[in-house]
C-alpha cells in the first residue's frame, strides 16, 4: 500500500473523523471561554476522564469479541464506596485497594460465568449484574455517600504528582498504552476479533474462546473497580450513585470510537479519543455555563453528528476534504 493509500484510507477512518470532531470542539469552546485553552484545564480533564479512560480501553478489547460489560458503571460505584468505607474503617489504604479490587473481580467472574458456561447473552447477564451492582453500591452504605473518618491521605492517589506530571494521568497513559498494544501488537486482540467475527470458526481454529472471554470479562471489571478507587480519591468520597454518570458513557465511547455491538473489530484509539469528546463536551459547556440538563441534551446531539459524519466519510461524502488532507500531509512528507 501506497502512502497516498494509506493517506486516504486514514482520511476515510473513524479515527480521522473524531479528530475533526475533537479539534472543532477545542476551537469551539477556546473561543467562547479564555480559560478553556490553558494546561491546567487540559490536566483537569484529564484527571477526570482518567478513570473512564482506563475502563474504556480495557472494555474496547471485550466488545471486540462482541461481549459488552453493562455493570462496569455499577462496579465503579460499588468499588468506590467499598473503598471508602473500608478506609473509613481503619483499614490500610494499601489493603483496602487489593480487597476492593477483589471484590470488583468477582463482577468479572459472574458476568464470565453466565455468558460462557450459561449461554446468557451479555445484554442480559451484564444488565442483571449493573441491578445487583448498584443496589449493593446503595445498600452497603445506606444510600449516603461515605465522607467521615475518612483518613487524610485518602485522596493522595489522585493528587501526587511523578516529574511533574498528575499521577491519574500517568496511570491513564501506562494503562490506555497497554490495552492498546494487547490490541493491535498481540494474539490476544488477533483472538478477540476472531472471536467477535465468528466465535464458531475460531473454536473450530484452536482458539480457547471462553478462557478468552472470561478473562477479559475479569479483566474489565478489575479496571472498572480501579476507575471506580481513583473516583473516591478524586471526588474525597464513596459516592453510591455516580454509576449515573459513567454506566453508559463507557459503552458510548467505544461505539462513537469504532468498535461495534456485533465485535469483530474495534479500536482502542477511537474509544480514548470518543471518551476525550465526551469529557471535552461537559467541560467546555460547565464553562459557558450550561445548566446540566442541556448539558444531556447538547452532548447527545454531538454524538450523533459525529457518528453522522463517520458514515458520510465511509461513503465518500467527504471526499474532498480527504483529498485536502491527503495532499497536505502529501506536501509535508516531501
Amino acid at each position: 500500500m501506497t502512502l497516498q493509500d494509506k493517506l486516504t484510507s486514514f482520511a476515510r477512518s473513524q479515527v480521522f473523523v473524531l479528530l475533526l470532531v475533537f479539534i472543532a470542539l477545542n476551537a469551539y469552546f477556546g473561543y467562547k471561554s479564555e480559560y478553556f485553552l490553558n494546561v491546567e484545564n487540559y490536566f483537569n480533564m484529564l484527571k477526570q476522564s482518567s478513570a473512564l479512560l482506563i475502563a474504556a480501553s480495557a472494555a474496547t478489547l471485550l466488545m471486540m469479541t462482541a461481549n459488552f460489560d453493562l455493570s462496569a458503571g455499577a462496579n465503579l460505584a460499588f468499588s468506590g464506596v467499598l473503598y471508602a468505607m473500608l478506609a473509613a474503617a481503619g483499614v490500610p489504604l494499601s489493603l483496602a485497594v487489593l480487597l476492593t479490587l477483589l471484590a470488583g473481580a468477582c463482577f468479572g467472574i459472574i458476568n464470565g460465568v453466565l455468558v460462557t458456561k450459561w449461554d446468557i447473552p451479555p445484554f442480559i447477564a451484564t444488565l442483571g449484574m449493573m441491578f445487583i451492582g448498584a443496589g449493593l453500591a446503595l445498600v452497603v452504605c445506606g444510600g449516603q455517600s461515605v465522607r467521615s473518618g475518612l483518613p487524610d491521605n485518602f485522596s493522595d492517589l489522585m493528587n501526587g504528582r511523578f516529574l511533574g506530571i498528575p499521577t491519574p494521568i500517568l496511570m491513564a497513559i501506562v494503562g490506555c498504552t497497554f490495552f492498546w498494544v494487547l490490541a493491535n501488537k498481540t494474539l490476544l486482540g488477533k483472538y478477540a476479533m476472531a472471536i467477535g467475527s465468528n466465535k464458531n470458526a475460531a473454536v473450530l481454529s484452536g482458539i480457547n474462546v471462553n478462557f478468552i472471554t472470561m478473562s477479559l470479562f475479569v479483566v474489565v471489571a478489575l479496571l472498572a473497580s480501579l476507575a471506580g478507587i481513583m473516583t473516591a480519591s478524586r471526588l474525597g468520597t464513596g459516592d453510591p450513585r455516580v454509576y449515573e454518570i459513567f454506566y453508559m458513557d463507557i459503552i458510548v465511547a467505544m461505539m462513537l470510537g469504532g468498535t461495534p455491538l456485533t465485535g469483530g473489530k474495534g479500536s482502542v484509539l477511537g474509544t480514548l479519543i470518543a471518551a476525550m469528546i465526551i469529557v471535552v463536551i461537559g467541560n467546555g459547556l460547565s464553562m459557558l455555563n450550561v445548566l446540566i440538563f442541556w448539558q444531556t441534551i447538547i452532548k447527545g446531539v454531538v454524538l450523533i453528528a459525529a457518528m453522522i459524519l463517520n458514515e458520510r466519510a465511509k461513503s465518500g461524502s467527504l471526499a474532498g476534504l480527504a483529498s485536502l488532507f491527503r495532499q497536505t500531509l502529501t506536501l509535508k512528507s516531501s
